[in-house]
């Protein structure tokens, strides 16, 4: 439509007026919308709750609804209000029983700012054991209350669960002796005679009462069953504790039986044959050379090793290592799907970058196992299946393998856990691995070389010995004790007689091992408090030590130490100490004649040199400074009942040593 004012025409003239309307029209319409009245802007008001916790656990409901072990729970939560300046603000709990409903008779607050979290502990005596309890929240802000929180829910445990109803084994029944230390073995957990139903599940653990590892209860009858391998021969103690669904842990069921000490290996070879080698377990698990295999020194020049080209030699059993069972004495394999281990000593030539076996055991197309080396460093690998390109779960060392000296090696599996485990030297690899599946090997093991896609492989060129198959995990102390040094020797280079007061050569040596970086010795103790450094490690070293003033027969002890701090056993060498100028020593002690025992305040004297002295508390006495030729030695004691005794000595040049022996007279005499 087109509105024009009156008296005006023209085209002009009506777009003018057009535009004066349309302006009047719009001041109209503003004008009644300003005497409108407007709504207030609407309050704001707290938010819901959020994190809402019962007693530490997360808010949930129904089957997932916590246990809280206690009475007096605290229900958390954190309150804000969007309006940062609103700084003072409550929160109310409200809680009540599940199906009923929620009133105003059970309900704490807490005051705090904004935002924060606020928490209240539900009063002692308003809570049923066993009962479920559901709870909301809601903040107020001095004006009005937010909105609420969604609903949580809890029950109160305050009720341990009874104890199991027993424990059993087979494998280790609670009479006799049985089985081994690291032999798996089955437990069965009888479920309480009343109560079952609320068991989640159990905790275990040998000879600890703190803690344990948990296996959950079966559905149908609440029991449950574990594998587990104990650590210790003799007295076993294994505690069995009921796990409700609350967490709370019963008071424990402790099962006893007694355990083997370790079988030891079930084979064992050293190479020290010309031939084949022999197994030392006398198990018949000889390991056949072949391909060219030799033989070399072994560590530290003692006994010999096998010697590998790393094309062609090898050395193998003719099928799976066989051992007696401990409890029937039945020749049984070691099987590769079972808990095991094996250990080796190598000195490899060379590192290459592919797989290298120290010992592994054939399957039909593959290795269930290879311990030795890969890339640059050690390895323990377990195939999954025995195919020709298995899936493999591999461990391996934190360090790189090295060339030229004596590493040894050891690969546990445990198949209860199905983890497998790298041991250099004694050392525990920090490398974890988890076999998921695995086969029982049928083949020979195999000392030098693998097999994968059904062809021989990863020949070792170098040298291998000391190796061991167990048929159960050897413990951490004894793989540590095979890495230590082999015994140093003791010589003197210049003769074992010394004068006294004099100079006396020593010399230590390793035998070549180049573990060995230094060596620790005493002289007349063993206390092993003087440190002697080779120049090179495994070489010898010549040192030269006090004679001293004591005559006759001493004693030097030394061990040799690798770069670890690994110590080998003891080693004690004898020297002689002579008098100067032809003068020598006696030392004794004066023991009675009856008991053995010694004779404390005995007179001694030495003829003819005319020499006397009186035994201290430890019945010994001593003499010098005379010269080499035959006495004798008289020994008398006081008291109502006088012993004496007598003994005569050709005393060299090294001087002697005499036990007295103090006898009461033939006709007897009254104790005294």
């Amino acid at each position: 439509m087109r509105l024009l004012w009156p008296g005006r025409t023209g085209r002009n003239g009506g777009r003018e007026r057009s535009r004066l309307l349309g302006a009047s029209a719009a001041f109209a319409l503003t004008a009644s919308l300003l005497a409108i009245p407007l709504p207030a802007a609407a309050a704001e008001v707290p938010l819901a709750p959020t994190n809402l916790m019962s007693h530490g656990k997360p808010c949930a409901t129904g089957e997932s609804r916590p246990w809280v072990l206690t009475d007096t729970p605290v229900l958390a939560a954190t309150q804000q209000h969007p309006t940062p300046g609103k700084q003072s603000l409550t929160t109310f709990f409200y809680w009540w029983p599940l199906g009923g409903t929620r009133n105003e008779t059970d309900v704490l607050s807490q005051s705090s700012g904004n935002p924060s979290g606020v928490s209240q502990a539900i009063p002692e005596g308003r809570l049923t054991d066993g009962s479920s309890y559901v709870w909301q929240a809601r903040t107020f802000d001095g004006a009005a209350f937010g909105p609420w929180s969604v609903k949580c829910q809890f029950t109160v445990d305050l009720t341990p669960p009874p104890a199991p109803g027993g424990v059993t084994s087979s494998d280790y029944p609670t009479e006799g002796l049985h089985s081994g230390v690291g032999v798996p073995g089955v437990f069965e957990v009888t479920a309480p005679t009343t109560g079952a139903e609320d068991i989640a599940g159990y905790e275990y653990s040998f000879d600890s009462t703190t803690s344990g590892t948990y296996v959950a209860a079966r559905a149908k009858d609440h029991g449950a069953t574990f594998t587990v391998a104990p650590e210790h021969a003799g007295d076993n103690t294994l505690s069995v504790w009921s796990k409700d669904r609350a967490g709370r842990r019963s008071t424990p069921f402790t099962y006893i039986f007694t355990v083997r000490a370790p079988a030891g290996p079930a084979a064992e070879w050293t190479f020290d044959e010309t031939g084949d080698a022999a197994d030392l377990t006398a198990h018949g698990n000889t390991a056949v050379l072949a391909g060219g295999a030799t033989h070399t020194d072994g560590r530290g020049g003692t006994g010999t090793a096998l010697s590998l080209d790393g094309v062609s030699a090898f050395a193998a059993t003719n099928g799976p290592v066989r051992a007696p069972n401990p409890d029937t004495g039945t020749m049984t394999k070691v099987r590769t799907d079972h808990t095991f281990t094996v250990t080796a000593r190598v000195k490899p030539a060379s590192i290459g970058a592919g797989e290298v076996a120290a010992v592994s055991q054939d399957g039909a197309l593959t290795s269930a196992y290879v311990l030795g080396q890969s890339g640059d460093r050690w390895t323990f690998r377990m195939a999954a299946s025995d195919t020709d390109a298995p899936a493999s779960a591999t461990v391996s060392s934190d360090a790189a393998a090295t060339t030229g000296k004596w590493t040894h090696l050891a690969g546990v599996y445990d198949s209860v856990t199905h983890q497998l485990r790298l041991y250099v030297n004694g050392v525990r690899q920090s490398s974890t691995a988890t076999l998921e599946g695995g086969f029982r090997a049928t083949g020979p093991v195999a000392i030098g070389r693998a097999k994968a896609a059904g062809a021989a492989t990863g020949f070792l060129s170098g040298a291998l010995d000391d190796v061991r198959v167990y048929d159960y995990a050897e413990t951490d102390s004894h793989l540590t004790g095979f890495a230590a040094p082999l015994q140093p020797t003791i010589t003197f280079p210049d003769g074992d007689t010394v004068s006294q007061g004099g100079k006396l050569t020593v010399r230590f040596d390793a035998g070549g091992d180049t573990n060995v970086t230094r060596f620790r010795y005493s002289v007349g103790d063993l206390s092993l408090s003087d440190t002697a450094e080779p120049e090179v490690p495994g070489g010898p070293i010549t040192i030269s030590i006090d004679a001293g003033t004591v005559t006759g027969e001493r004693g030097i002890y030394a061990v040799a130490e690798d770069e670890a701090g690994r110590r080998s056993q003891m080693t004690r060498g004898t020297y002689t100490v002579e008098g100067q100028s032809g003068q020598v020593r006696v030392t004794g002690m004066v023991l009675d004649g009856i008991t053995s025992l010694p004779v404390a305040g005995a007179t001694v004297t030495l003829e003819p040199a005319g020499l006397s002295t009186v035994t201290g508390a430890d019945g010994r006495f001593a003499f010098d400074g005379f010269p080499p030729g035959t006495y004798t030695l008289f020994a008398t004691t006081g008291g109502a009942c006088p012993r004496s005794g007598s003994t005569t000595l050709d005393i060299d040049g090294r001087g002697a040593w005499a036990d007295l022996y103090a006898d009461p007279p033939e006709s007897g005499c009254s104790a005294g």
